[in-house]
């Protein structure tokens, strides 16, 4: 009942108070184009809704959205106050708070960052007086004072209840949830708008032949918005990031932030991006490099047609690799300071083990086609192909076999003296990367040979062969090689962990089911399996058949804590047979 209760009191807050968000943002933004038109004077106003109208729309959203959060939220201060331990702790309150914080605050980064664009085109000349009279900045400005507002209220209603009762369980992975969701978002925000910008200022800087560059209107938007997108993501990013630093840094609490999986889950995840775009970034400049190197001819033409594409690619190497160290040596120094949990090293095989995946394949799709363009070069070397065929097919698949073959050996090395260790050897996340690699070399090898008898029973039942035939086949044969020493690498890989497993099973033997005793009947009685010392048994007949209970209590309460001392009632008969058979 009581849970019921809360899922409806917090679920119509949460509906209702982004009605009246957008009701007060609505009305704020009528009386400010108004007051922007009194200073601006009379302009050519925009077709579009009447005053009356948008005045009534707006009006009626705030009125019916105050009243109906204002009662279901003082419903909810009462029953804070009637047990306010209870529905302090209750995660349906942590859902709601947290779940307006989140959207909040994803609605303030982003009206933030429209009200710098626009504050910036005032600044550049592209937004007019007529222009903010009719919108322009008063729009996200209207709506970034209402969420605000709102905003502001619940982060001071979130800080009054952890200072009441501790976030610990739910509550905690809550908080987390909303703290990594917005440092992610201004992340992200930052970097592609930092690489963004940095690229015009690089293409800006760089002369270059034919057009110029448009320095308009067209240039003034686009810095503007990048622009916009440093500022905002920096600020969401620190002020998210730092909060979750600080917490880390504080030894006490009963829900520490350094013992928080999620946490490593948001490092990794960017880790994981930044590695990403920093190594296409790699691999875009390497390829033009190299078919420059190999078609000389062509080198003038192909710089110029892809010197603004270069420019993208050295401000993505510069932003997300800078991002790329920053977050690495957050890990490295996090590991340093805390000891890592279980799921914490899974979290961390599975972040490696993904990498080598992603390596792995890319290592094996440029060898494949490298030794599939040499083969088909050899066998059909006066074929006739298309200009610059077998320049552009090394170029790439070169490129690939150089970035791929690091990223797969790197993370590869690092896990494989991991596997020293039982637990390390045995998890889950290196199970699914060796699956994964035996399932695709052997899907390889069975499409390889059912494209080879393809073409065998179409030439057995009459049709012609062509040279296209003979290339295929080369690809199809080259596809099947590379597979094969994938398979027969990673099957060597798997022989050998099943083989430690089988090791560490013999290292440890179980424990007898029929335990031999080491001292004869009636005297005290020591189990023992593989020279470790189990159970100590002691053979007690008490003076009368009463006094058993009372003497293992006694023994109980003389023996050292800990020692469990338990009875079984048996005769004379069966005691002997017992120790009868034990001694034998």
């Amino acid at each position: 009942m009581i849970v019921a209760r809360r899922v409806y009191l917090y679920g119509i807050a949460f509906a209702t108070v982004w009605m009246l968000v957008n009701g007060l943002a609505g009305l704020l933004e009528v009386a400010l184009e108004a007051v922007a038109q009194a200073v601006v004077g009379p302009v050519a106003i925009v077709p579009g809704s009447g005053l009356a109208d948008m005045v009534s729309f707006y009006g009626a959203l705030t009125g019916i959205g105050l009243v109906t959060w204002i009662i279901h939220w003082g419903l909810v201060v009462r029953g804070v106050g009637r047990d306010p331990v209870a529905e302090t702790r209750s995660a349906i309150r942590k859902l709601y708070l947290y779940g307006v914080l989140l959207i909040g605050g994803l609605i303030l980064i982003f009206e933030f960052r429209q009200v710098l664009i626009d504050l910036l085109g005032l600044a550049f000349g592209t937004v007019s007086g007529s222009d903010v009279a009719n919108g322009e900045v008063l729009e996200p400005l209207s709506m970034l004072a209402a969420t605000g507002a709102f905003w502001a209220y619940h982060l001071r209603v979130v800080h009054r209840d952890r200072a009441a009762v501790p976030e610990t369980g739910a509550a905690a992975t809550i908080r987390r949830w909303c703290v990594y969701g917005l440092s992610f978002v201004g992340l992200m925000l930052l970097l592609f708008g930092m690489s963004g910008l940095l690229s015009r200022l690089i293409e800006l800087s760089v002369p270059r032949d034919g057009n110029a560059i448009d320095s308009g209107r067209w240039l003034a938007l686009d810095i503007s918005g990048r622009a916009a997108s440093v500022v905002a993501g920096l600020i969401a990013w620190v002020s998210a990031w730092g909060g979750s630093t600080r917490q880390f840094a504080n030894l006490a609490g009963p829900d520490r932030e350094r013992d928080s999986v999620l946490r490593k889950v948001y490092l990794y995840g960017v880790l994981l991006i930044a590695v990403t775009w920093t190594v296409w970034s790699v691999a875009l400049t390497l390829y033009v490099l190299l078919r420059s190197l190999l078609i000389p001819s062509e080198a003038g033409a192909l710089w110029s047609a892809l010197q603004s594409d270069l420019g993208d690619t050295l401000a993505s190497l510069i932003v997300f690799g800078i991002a790329w160290a920053y977050h690495a040596r957050v890990v490295s120094h996090e590991a340093g300071a805390a000891q890592e949990l279980d799921r914490q090293a899974t979290i961390r095989w599975i972040y490696g083990y993904i990498v080598a995946l992603v390596g792995v394949v890319t290592f094996s799709i440029g060898l494949g086609g490298t030794l599939g363009t040499v083969l088909d070069l050899l066998a059909n070397p006066g074929l006739t192909r298309s200009e610059h065929w077998w320049e552009e097919r090394l170029s790439l698949f070169a490129t690939m076999i150089v970035v791929g073959l690091p990223i797969w050996l790197i993370p590869w090395h690092r896990l494989q003296r991991e596997v020293v260790a039982s637990v390390a050897r045995r998890s889950l996340a290196r199970r699914i990367y060796i699956y994964l690699v035996l399932g695709v070399a052997v899907l390889t090898l069975l499409g390889s040979g059912a494209y080879t008898l393809y073409q065998i029973l179409r030439v057995a039942l009459g049709e012609q062969w062509t040279v296209t035939n003979t290339s295929d086949l080369i690809d199809a044969a080259s596809a099947a090689i590379v597979a094969g020493l994938m398979l027969a690498y990673h099957l060597r890989v798997f022989q050998r962990d099943s083989a430690l497993a089988r090791e560490d099973d013999a290292a440890e033997p179980p424990v007898p089911a029929v335990p031999t005793p080491l001292l004869a009947p009636g005297d005290g009685l020591t189990l023992s399996a593989g020279g470790r010392e189990l159970v100590t048994l002691l053979v007690v007949r008490p003076p009368t058949p009463g006094d058993g209970e009372a003497l293992r209590e006694r023994l109980q309460a003389a023996l050292p804590p800990g020692t469990l001392v338990e009875s079984i009632t048996l005769d004379a008969d069966e005691a002997a047979r017992l120790l009868g058979s034990s001694s034998e």
